[in-house]
C-alpha cells in the first residue's frame, strides 16, 4: 500500500535546494556500480532539463498532474523525478510503499503523526520493478483497477522480472486507460534515453525517446555474432550526451527498419569459456524464467543471487553462481550438479563453482553489486559440491 508521509524525505529536500539554487550549474552522480565499484559523474543542469524534456514528449509531463515520490533522492531516480516535477510545474506527492498490515506503530507519547493511506490519483509513478511488482499484485487481489489509481506507471533500474509480466496480464483490459514503461538509462544520461511499452500494448524493444539518436559500435571479435551485423555495443547521442556518442557497454541488437533495439546485455557482463560467448543476463533470464515454471528450481526464483566469470586454466573462464550465505538453507542437495542446469541452460553455461558473497551485493531493491574476478578469488569458490563456507567481508 502507498502511504503519505508528512514531507519530502530530507534527502529530497536537501536535493531541491541544490536544484532550485540558480548558481548551481553542475551535479554530481554516483553510477550504481553494477560491475564494479561506483564513480562520480558530473552532469550539467542543461543535460538534465533536456533529458527531462525528451521524457516530457513521450510520457507527457505536464503541470498541474500528481507525481508519487517513492524512490529515493540518493539515486538517479529519484533525484530525476524531482527535476520533471520542477521544470514542469508538477506537484510532488510524498510516498512511502510498505505492504505490512501495520508498518507504522506509535510508542506511548509519540505526538508524531503516522503516514495514512495515500488512495488518490497518481498522474505518474516511478518504481523499480520490484516495487511495482508488489503493489499491483496487492492492489489486483484487492480488487482494485490500477487506472483508478495512476495513469503512467515508469519503472526503472532493472528488468521487468518475468512475474512482473504476469500480474500485468491480470490488469483489466477495459477498464481506466494507464500505461506501463520499462525504462532505458544510466547515470551517463540522467536517466532512461529509450522506453519500452509493457502495458497495455506489450512492446517487445525500447524505442528511444524524442531528440536521441541510436547507433552500434563493435565489442571486439569474440562478443559480437558475425552472423549478424545489427548487433553490438549500443551508442547513444543527443542533447543529453552534449551530442557527442556516448558508449553505453550495453549489447543490443537494432532493428533499423523501426528505430529501436532490443537488450541482450551488458558488454562487461560475458563469459569467455571454451570459444563460447556466454552473455550473464541472457543466461540469468533464462534461470529465473524456468525458476518460475519448475518447482525443482524455486529456490532461484529471487534476486538474491548472480552468476559470474572465473578465471580457469582449461576453459579460459567458468561460470560460478554467487549468492549471499542466507541462501543456503534453501539450496537444494546438489545445486550444481548437471541436471539442476539441464531444464535451463546449455551445457557450456552450466554453473560449476559456488561462491558465498557478502549480504550487502542486494542491499539496493533492484541492483545488484557484482564482485570482480579478483574479489570473488578471495572468497574461496568452490567446485562442484561441497564444503561451503564463507570466508569474509570485503
Amino acid at each position: 500500500m502507498l502511504y503519505l508521509l508528512p514531507d519530502l524525505p530530507q534527502a529530497a529536500k536537501d536535493f531541491l535546494a541544490l536544484w532550485e539554487d540558480p548558481r548551481q550549474n553542475e551535479f554530481v552522480f554516483q553510477t550504481s556500480g553494477t560491475t564494479g565499484p561506483s564513480r562520480s559523474h558530473r552532469l550539467s543542469r542543461e543535460q538534465m532539463i533536456q533529458a527531462a524534456l525528451s521524457s516530457q514528449e513521450a510520457l507527457g509531463w505536464s503541470p498541474g498532474q500528481r507525481v508519487g515520490m517513492v524512490l529515493p533522492a540518493t539515486g538517479m531516480g529519484g533525484k530525476m523525478s524531482l527535476v520533471r516535477a520542477s521544470v514542469f510545474g508538477m506537484i510532488s506527492v510524498p510516498l512511502a510503499l510498505d505492504l505490512r498490515p501495520q508498518p507504522w506503530t506509535q510508542k506511548p507519547g509519540d505526538n508524531t503523526i503516522p503516514p495514512r493511506p495515500y488512495d488518490a490519483y497518481l498522474d505518474h509513478l516511478s518504481l523499480v520493478p520490484s516495487q511495482a511488482l508488489a503493489l499491483l499484485r496487492h492492489w489486483l487481489d484487492l480488487g482494485i483497477d490500477p487506472g483508478d489509481r495512476l495513469g503512467t506507471l515508469l519503472l526503472g533500474g532493472g528488468p521487468a522480472v518475468t512475474d512482473l509480466r504476469k500480474v500485468l496480464e491480470r490488469a483489466p483490459a477495459n477498464g481506466k486507460p494507464w500505461r506501463v514503461f520499462l525504462g532505458f538509462g544510466m547515470t551517463e544520461t540522467a536517466g532512461h534515453f529509450a522506453l519500452q511499452q509493457l502495458f497495455p500494448h506489450p512492446q517487445a524493444s525500447y524505442k528511444p525517446l524524442p531528440g536521441l539518436q541510436i547507433s552500434l559500435e563493435p565489442l571486439n571479435s569474440t562478443s559480437n555474432d558475425p552472423n549478424d551485423i545489427n548487433v553490438g555495443a549500443l551508442v547513444v547521442t543527443g542533447p543529453v550526451t552534449n551530442h557527442q556518442p556516448l558508449s553505453t557497454r550495453e549489447i543490443a541488437k537494432l532493428n533499423p527498419a523501426e528505430g529501436t533495439f532490443a537488450w541482450l546485455g551488458r558488454a562487461d557482463l560475458t563469459i569467455q569459456s571454451g570459444g563460447h560467448t556466454l552473455l550473464i543476463d541472457e543466461l540469468e533470464a533464462q534461470i529465473r524464467f524456468s525458476a518460475a515454471q519448475n518447482p525443482d528450481l524455486a529456490w532461484l526464483n529471487g534476486p538474491h543471487w548472480y552468476l559470474a566469470p572465473l578465471p580457469d586454466p582449461v576453459w579460459g573462464e567458468q561460470v560460478a553462481l554467487c549468492l549471499p550465505q542466507s541462501m543456503l538453507g534453501t539450496l537444494p542437495k546438489d545445486p550444481l550438479y548437471p541436471h539442476t542446469w539441464a531444464p535451463c541452460l546449455p551445457k557450456s553455461a552450466y554453473p560449476r563453482y559456488l561462491v558465498i558473497v557478502p549480504e550487502d551485493c542486494f542491499e539496493v531493491p533492484g541492483k545488484v553489486r557484482r564482485l570482480g574476478a579478483e574479489a570473488l578469488a578471495l572468497l574461496d569458490p568452490k567446485p562442484l559440491t561441497g564444503g561451503y563456507r564463507f570466508v569474509g567481508k570485503l
